[in-house]
């Protein structure tokens, strides 16, 4: 699903809860990718987007379904010869992706043409990108858990774009928080996550349910329910 304002363009490449989301962000000539689960360099080629035109991968927590494709993406940059800075920015205390990254480099060392720069985010982090961009990270309430019982908090954030008088806002997973709001108020277009459907109130300490995803939706001019179950995608107008 795809919605564009201006130079600002956003395609959902991929969303279901358990499996991946890949969300490709243009604006102007400078392409970002928020989060990367499994498939994510699948999703760009398929759809002729050229993987080495990201200028960086933004991944709101270090869940499989959410970055599992990190290091499929470097490994292709790797391959084909892409140079220059690309930025990879996740949660502070992220040992997923950390730990993703230092194996990379570990393996490839100076055989990595690219210079990857690490932004490790905390709440409230302000980050300037190319042509103006702008980036907000907002922290979330996720959870670690297995088969859906909460083990510990998650390094987690939300993402705020701004470009050209435009915004766009992802959630991330996220069970409902104040900083929700605040994170999605006013944007053009926000992609929230409606993991659950009415039956799985048992898991609202991890994920939002459809319900609360819609009435979060009426903070924005425009909205995108992903992470569904069965990986459909609802806009909301």
């Amino acid at each position: 699903m795809r919605w564009e304002a201006g130079d600002l363009a956003v395609e959902v490449l991929f969303s279901q809860r358990g499996v991946a989301t890949q969300v490709l962000v243009r604006a102007g000539p400078s392409w970002f990718l928020l989060d990367a689960g499994d498939g994510a360099l699948r999703d760009l080629l398929s759809r002729g987007y050229d993987p080495r035109r990201l200028c960086g991968l933004f991944l709101t927590h270090g869940h499989a379904d959410h970055m599992a494709g990190l290091y499929g993406i470097l490994g292709f940059l790797r391959a084909e010869g892409r140079r220059g800075e690309l930025l990879i920015g996740y949660p502070a205390g992220c040992r997923e992706i950390r730990q993703a990254l230092q194996g990379f480099q570990a393996c490839y060392g100076e055989g990595i043409p690219f210079a990857i720069t690490e932004l490790a985010l905390r709440d409230g982090d302000t980050v300037r990108l190319p042509e103006g961009l702008e980036l907000l990270a907002k922290g979330v309430l996720h959870w670690d858990s297995i088969q859906g019982e909460p083990l510990s908090p998650a390094p987690a954030l939300g993402y705020r774009l701004s470009f050209q008088g435009r915004s766009v806002a992802i959630t991330g997973d996220s069970a409902w928080c104040p900083a929700l709001e605040e994170l999605l108020r006013g944007t053009d277009l926000a992609l929230i996550e409606a993991s659950l459907d009415e039956d799985g109130r048992e898991m609202e300490r991890i994920h939002l349910t459809l319900s609360q995803a819609r009435r979060l939706s009426q903070l924005a001019k425009a909205a995108f329910l992903i992470h569904r179950p069965d990986g459909r995608t609802l806009r909301i107008d």
